[in-house]
């Protein structure tokens, strides 16, 4: 058994999250504070990857939340051209959130057992900032609040986010603006209700993508598109390591977390966007 020492070998200025002076780097980046936020408990050498990669998830996943937000309201007040800019500095975004499992190329279940039994019933999906992503995206679940419930203001927060459009209903909204024939049954609907896509909505996209007179429509069906790709290849790397690092053992809450990821993969974002390319 490796001594404690063995589980953190940074600089000692990286523990204690204080100093005795200061820059101009050190206050804007929070460097101290932010070097002082990794506390491994196990002697698994994966330990320190695992925690700096899943902290850099969680400020990517809240990235994401700011910039989809964003092109949510660009959207709403017909900003289009904001929002394509936004929407590429998104997909940046989740390439990069994809480079973040590379720290666990080679990481086995030996390397893993003793994290995961540190964390105990903990799991990724008590992320509230990963749930407040899935929800914009589309991905509403009223069930997923259950993970949140020991959190009240989290929980509460999360609630009114489930009931808000997503950025692929103001999309929508939009689409039915500019004079793209839509049923009421997609821009008016109960938004706690997970997106059900209807061929209407794929008729439409068929037409925008059709018709050289809607191409600033078409080039935001093409933001969206990698979006939605980017983010598929973030949960796809997601499925391999756990197949990798734990396999189809029973996880957290009781479900097969192999199949629940595989599962999840075969929710789109954005379905009609993809559905649509079988009629172009």
């Amino acid at each position: 058994m490796a001594d404690a020492p063995w589980r953190d070998l940074r600089p000692s200025t990286a523990l204690s999250g204080v100093s005795d002076g200061t820059t101009k780097y050190l206050d804007y980046f929070q460097v101290q504070r932010l070097h002082s936020l990794q506390q491994p408990v196990t002697e698994t050498p994966y330990e320190m990857a695992f925690l700096v990669s899943s902290q850099v998830m969680e400020l990517y996943f809240g990235l994401l939340c700011h910039e989809l937000g964003r092109a949510r309201q660009e959207i709403r007040a017909d900003g289009v051209a904001g929002a394509l800019r936004t929407l590429s500095r998104s997909a940046a975004h989740l390439r990069a959130l994809e480079g973040t499992w590379e720290s666990y190329t080679d990481m086995t279940p030996a390397d893993w057992n003793p994290i995961v039994a540190h964390l105990g019933g903990s799991s990724s999906l008590q992320s509230p900032m990963y749930r407040h992503l899935n929800f914009l995206l589309g991905l509403k679940s009223p069930q997923m609040l259950a993970p949140h419930e020991p959190t009240p203001r989290i929980y509460e927060e999360l609630r009114r986010a489930l009931g808000e459009p997503s950025l692929y209903d103001e999309v929508l909204a939009l689409l039915h603006r500019r004079g793209v024939p839509l049923p009421d049954s997609a821009v008016r609907r109960d938004h706690t209700e997970p997106y059900a896509a209807r061929p209407e909505v794929e008729a439409a996209w068929t037409r925008v993508y059709g018709d050289e007179s809607l191409g600033e429509l078409r080039e935001l069906g093409e933001a969206l598109i990698r979006v939605a790709d980017r983010f598929t290849r973030w949960k796809r790397g997601h499925l391999t390591v756990t197949q990798r690092t734990y396999g189809a053992k029973p996880g957290f809450y009781g479900t097969d977390a192999v199949a629940w990821l595989r599962h999840s993969l075969d929710l789109p974002v954005f379905p009609e966007l993809w559905s649509a390319r079988a009629a172009m």
